[in-house]
């Protein structure tokens, strides 16, 4: 299961937006807040149009199942134990955590896929989580920063479930299956893949990822304000908005990454995260 990074890189700036897999939904999305952005940009959507068009002829997209997912990540899994791409974290208590919180999110998914759920604890100081074909890891240096078993934690494995349900896993699968097609066995480690996942998708997508696991989080009675504060924390150490640097991240800066979940949860659960209830 190798693949052409260059390739994928390249990918990731033509993500379709608008054929992402929709789940029935009792709120509303709405990105009209990424449109002071480049991810939201007549230009990035002219290039998503044009990356689908490309992709549909090399690969067709409903041959990526839900089996198809599961088997790339258990593939994916495999190789980086193997090769020693990162190290899984031996503590029961905080795996315990982590798998207990992913089983009670994934109970409020309405019409769920048949994707195979796993997570685990990695070593690693870094803030960051990541998810590939139902395999979702997250770093000790995120377990600590949503101080163990949290409403925020229930947020960052809610968002890592809705790349999976919302079809954006499917999407880098397409990639996958396109570069392999056109550049064979031209291929890079999992080390590299790797960095690509934690990379993740565009800004789109990140945000859907966002207010799903903002609802799914919301369905269990947990603070779903605490998501809005990790991203104004984030926001400090980050550079401010830049124009150029927009066009190139697959993130949303941080501080409107939090401006547009917190309009999300007031427009959604009447819900003030400045202060409250309305």
């Amino acid at each position: 299961m190798r693949i052409t990074l260059f390739f994928i890189l390249v990918g990731a700036l033509f993500f379709s937006c608008d054929t992402v897999d929709k789940k029935k939904r009792k709120v509303n999305y709405s990105f009209s807040c990424l449109d002071s952005a480049l991810g939201g940009s007549a230009t990035n959507k002219t290039l998503d149009k044009a990356g689908k068009i490309f992709r549909d002829l090399t690969v067709d997209e409903k041959s990526i199942t839900d089996d198809l997912q599961n088997q790339y990540g258990e593939a994916f899994h495999k190789d980086v134990i193997e090769n020693k791409t990162f190290e899984l974290l031996d503590d029961a208590a905080i795996n315990n955590d982590l798998k207990t919180t992913m089983d009670e999110l994934l109970q409020q998914v309405e019409d769920p896929s048949k994707i195979k759920y796993m997570i685990y604890a990695i070593k690693d100081s870094m803030i960051n989580a990541f998810t590939f074909g139902g395999r979702i890891y997250v770093t000790t240096g995120m377990y600590k920063k949503c101080g163990g078993k949290t409403p925020l934690l229930y947020s960052i494995i809610g968002h890592e479930i809705g790349h999976s349900e919302l079809g954006h896993i499917k999407k880098v699968i397409h990639e996958m299956m396109v570069a392999d097609k056109i550049f064979g066995d031209n291929a890079e480690t999992a080390l590299q893949v790797t960095k690509l996942l934690t990379g993740s998708f565009n800004q789109r997508n990140e945000l859907e990822a966002d207010y799903f696991g903002t609802d799914l989080t919301n369905s269990l009675n947990q603070d779903i304000c605490s998501a809005v504060t990790f991203w104004k924390e984030m926001a400090k150490m980050e550079n401010q908005y830049n124009r150029l640097e927009d066009f190139f991240r697959t993130h949303p800066f941080s501080d409107l990454r939090a401006q547009c979940l917190e309009r999300h949860i007031r427009e959604n659960f009447n819900i003030e995260c400045s202060g409250g209830k309305k």
